[in-house]
């Protein structure tokens, strides 16, 4: 290690080294700063800095305190100074400070901070050193102890981000500050720091676990990192561990993720209603008296569905066949940890040994009820991202999991956790470093999927013609493609990057981050929120020995989007920030009001709405005048899916099916076996759809836009007014299951989230 010449500069660098005499609690926090306000808990100073103190305890009165103070001893030297600490109740502790000109060059001093009741004391402990700035380079060789050197691995500093300095914003430019070791192992990176400043060098490369190695600047001539492979062999009999235990380390990041959408994948009743659904007709091909439970009485039941069956369209008759693809199941995204195990083959996976799985809660264990949990998705080492693998809904056939030897667990070969960082070196993780965590494509398996059906095409007596056997695909949750598709990824020659960000956004810059404000409008998603804590990632009792990284690199768990799990009556922000509605080119001439409505897709990186085929928007327009609704007079309308059941249980309540507006739905047919049902089914059940009707969702960055005309009654004012309701499912979906003893309120299925309205003088 090479000290570079610089301007030298005195530091005084904080080396945290915990000490507690007494007040072994929780609640005890204290935090050294450099700024008054505390922004920030530092580890190195300018020796012309001010030191500020901030302790806090959540056990005793504060008003009982007989001593609060702070000392400062110099080590070797006889001087021990004592600095008053006062109650600030803007600040919630007792602060002090001192300025920390008064010490040399290469001190070493100890902090104590002390606080005093009667009959307890709480005192911390720090140590200091003083140090000279200036940029440090330090050398050093990657090994496997197996196997020799390592090329390639990304080493850095502990915590240190790969963002350009410059850039202020939440979604800085990237830019590496890792180097790559050459082919014998070896590296060089520079770091700029302070003599006697303890640092991690850290080491990491796909395949293998991280490593590091506490290095003293200054003192510390070079370093060695042993890192160990991960190994090759998925363990199908590795069992699960709860979510619950990351929640020890991990406390914020573990309750974004219990009020998500992930948590309850499982087990909330509108995907309930779906799950019921296909078994009925993924066991019996019968979409009736779905919720008949002797169709999941047979742990083997035969999967029947539409194979065999024959239908017609505007191209040909056909009979399937079956599917191209593998075989999938609700399970394999709604309870992945279930889904990925096997039977007793080895190979199949356990859900295949009963469809029904989801539809009864008591099939699941307590871990696989938590749906997409931290345990299943972080021992993930590889997805599949090429295109043959976009027709493969779920985890099975797509993911590569590598789960350790459960025989093994007391030992760190027993333990691996993939994710995105490539110097977190907690040994109890025994963590490894997969760039996809930071991209798309690692949710592609449950946000990328189609039916892929094999079709032979039959004459009008159902025998085959002699021609080739086609090969179908409809896709059904398209939004990996949608964003990839489009001017929000930047990964296609043809799709350049064009969004109102100006920047390429991952999936998990708007759904774990809070989207970007609009820096064209100022607008931005309702309650937008900056993480600025640089230990979030940790929980209090962590964050003393925890590592600080930028926040700007910190993906909070949210996985926020539709929301379908608040409770009625909530905000759903990111249904508000989609989308912008419009009314333009309003005008009154001969008796009649004309118009357009506009809805623009400019916050959404994908499809509006995106998800499974059952999501749809209905664009609902009226016109009055003197308390009179006016009539249409022109054919600009909401289509089927909107719904027309005025004899249904709902009593016509929630049908907006020909009326004036439109509907944004990806309009899908199943086959016709059942006339009675078929009003309800078209747009439910996409695993089956046989034939795409048509598509009127809106793309990224598209503006859709509508007129409408209404006969005027007399020469008052005119209002007009539009308004955009989100459906989780189709409104006849509602009402078959309604009428099968399964009912969901129209309050938990829509969401009004715009409404904008204009008047007009004739």
């Amino acid at each position: 290690m090479r000290y570079n010449n610089t301007i030298p500069m005195i530091f005084v660098y904080l080396v945290a080294s915990f000490f507690l005499c007494k007040g072994a609690f929780a609640g005890v926090s204290y935090t050294l700063s450099r700024n008054a306000d505390y922004s920030t808990d530092d580890r190195s100073f300018l020796a012309t800095d001010t030191l500020y103190v901030k302790i806090s305890q959540n056990k005793y009165d504060y008003h009982d305190v007989t001593k609060a103070v702070f000392t400062l001893k110099p080590k070797g030297k006889k001087e021990n100074k004592q600095f008053e600490l006062a109650w600030n109740t803007d600040q919630g502790g007792f602060t002090g400070s001192t300025a920390l000109d008064e010490y040399d060059a290469d001190d070493v001093i100890t902090i104590k901070i002390i606080l005093e009741w009667e009959d307890y004391k709480i005192r911390k402990k720090d140590t200091i050193a003083v140090g000279i700035s200036g940029k440090w380079e330090i050398a050093g060789t990657v090994y496997d102890e197996a196997s020799g050197d390592i090329k390639d691995a990304r080493v850095r500093i502990q915590g240190v981000a790969d963002i350009n300095d410059n850039d202020e914003s939440y979604y800085p430019e990237e830019e590496g500050k890792y180097v790559l070791t050459d082919e014998d192992g070896n590296f060089s990176i520079e770091y700029e720091g302070i003599s006697g400043q303890e640092v991690v060098v850290a080491a990491g490369k796909e395949g293998y676990k991280n490593g590091g190695e506490k290095i003293t600047l200054g003192k510390d001539d070079n370093v060695s990192i042993a890192l160990s492979m991960v190994t090759e062999e998925d363990h199908t009999d590795y069992e699960y561990r709860s979510a619950k235990n990351c929640k020890k380390c991990h406390e914020n990041i573990y309750n974004d993720w219990n009020d998500s959408e992930m948590a309850t994948a499982a087990v909330n009743s509108i995907n309930q209603l779906v799950f019921l659904l296909y078994t009925a007709w993924f066991v019996t091909g019968d979409r009736a008296n779905f919720q008949d439970a002797s169709i999941f009485n047979n742990p083997n039941p035969e999967f029947v569905g539409d194979k065999g069956k024959i239908f017609e369209d505007a191209t040909g008759r056909y009979k399937i066949l079956g599917d191209a693809g593998n075989l999938h199941d609700c399970a394999d995204c709604h309870s992945p940890s279930f889904a990925s195990g096997v039977q007793s083959d080895g190979k199949t996976p356990k859900w295949d040994m009963r469809a029904g799985v989801l539809t009864d809660a008591d099939n699941l264990s307590s871990i696989d009820k938590q749906g997409v949990h931290c345990d299943f998705c972080h021992k993930i080492q590889n997805v599949h991202d090429g295109e043959e693998y976009w027709t493969e809904p779920g985890v099975n056939y797509k993911v590569d999991l590598l789960r350790p030897d459960p025989a093994l667990k007391s030992s760190k070969e027993g333990k691996v956790m993939f994710g995105p960082f490539d110097d977190v070196t907690y040994k109890s993780m025994q963590a490894s470093y997969v760039s996809q965590f930071k991209k798309s494509e690692i949710c592609t398996p449950c946000h990328q999927d189609a039916r892929k059906l094999y079709l032979q095409p039959v004459d009008e007596n159902d025998q085959p013609t002699g021609e080739e056997t086609i090969e179908r695909i409809l896709w059904s949750e398209d939004t990996y493609r949608e964003w990839r598709f489009s001017g929000y990824s930047g990964l296609e020659e043809d799709y350049p990057v064009d969004n109102y960000a100006g920047q390429a956004l991952q999936c998990q810059d708007c759904h774990m981050k809070d989207p970007p404000p609009d820096p064209a409008t100022g607008k931005s998603i309702a309650d937008y929120t900056e993480v600025t804590d640089s230990f979030y990632m940790l929980s209090e009792s962590k964050k003393q020995k925890g590592t600080s990284r930028d926040p700007r690199t910190i993906y909070p768990h949210h996985f926020e989007g539709t929301n379908q799990n608040l409770p009625v009556g909530e905000k759903k922000r990111y249904l508000d920030w989609a989308v912008d509605l419009s009314i333009s080119n309003a005008n009154v001439a001969d008796g009649i009001v004309s118009f357009d409505v506009n809805v623009k897709n400019s916050h959404t990186g994908h499809a509006y709405p995106s998800g499974v085929t059952q999501r749809n928007v209905v664009l609902f327009v009226e016109a009055e005048q003197s308390g009179n609704s006016l009539t249409q007079i022109n054919d600009q309308i909401i289509d089927t899916p909107g719904g027309n059941f005025p004899d249904g249980y709902y009593e016509g309540e929630g049908d907006y099916a020909g009326k004036p507006g439109k509907i944004f739905i990806k309009h899908n047919r199943m086959i016709e076996d059942n006339e009675d049902l078929d009003p309800f089914f078209n747009d439910i059940l996409y695993a089956f759809a046989v034939e795409e009707l048509y598509d009127t969702r809106i793309q990224a960055n598209e503006t859709d836009t509508t007129h409408y005309e209404f006969q005027t009654q007399d020469n008052s004012a005119i209002t007009i007014t539009a308004r955009l309701i989100y459906r989780f499912y189709p409104k006849g979906t509602l009402e078959f299951a309604a009428q099968n003893g399964y009912v969901i309120s129209l309050e938990e299925n829509d969401y009004e989230s715009h409404k904008v309205s204009v008047s007009i003088e004739p």
